[in-house]
């Protein structure tokens, strides 16, 4: 009797135990798989923009920035839709839309699109993101194509910029509207 009354006081711990877990809150989770998105083009998934070789004077106070270089990403055998890129890598600390640079210190490389907007690091797309309509002219497969033309430039975030080199990297994802 005692090993029944033992066991149903555990059972009764464990359901008080359970419900004094309360939930906080939900998390909805939202997307969809899509068919096929866009391909990038085969000269442009490895992209190496010279931005240029600069002296430190050119950078007497934090904002200054150098030439913007331009670059192109294109986009091919795309579906109809819409679409824009998303940039990861380390950025600076305090200035999350600066990538940083390997060598020198005080400046960071600043991504920009064709209207001189800046384009986030590590962050989702948005309103703000540079995005291209892309029409399909073949309803039977995914032919449209699209150009994201892009501009690259040292920013400095810091009065005391140092010399050294100043490279870095970034990952880009095709992303979908």
């Amino acid at each position: 009797m005692k090993k029944i009354l033992l066991t149903f006081a555990a059972a009764a711990l464990t359901l008080m135990a359970a419900n004094a877990q309360a939930a906080n809150g939900t998390v909805k989770f939202t997307g969809s798989i899509v068919k096929s998105a866009c391909d990038v083009t085969s000269g442009d998934a490895s992209k190496e923009v010279f931005i240029g070789k600069y002296p430190t004077s050119a950078f007497k106070k934090v904002g200054d920035v150098t030439a913007s270089k331009a670059f192109t990403i294109n986009l091919a055998n795309c579906e109809t839709g819409n679409y824009t890129l998303r940039f990861d890598g380390p950025t600076v600390s305090g200035n999350p839309n600066l990538l940083a640079v390997n060598g020198a210190a005080g400046v960071g490389i600043e991504i920009l699109d064709n209207n001189e907007k800046t384009l986030p690091i590590n962050q989702s797309s948005d309103a703000n993101s540079p995005w291209v309509a892309i029409a399909s002219t073949d309803s039977q497969s995914a032919n449209g194509s699209a150009a994201f033309n892009l501009k690259a430039r040292y920013k400095s975030y810091n009065t005391a910029v140092t010399a050294g080199d100043a490279n870095a990297s970034s990952s880009f994802t095709i992303e979908y509207k």
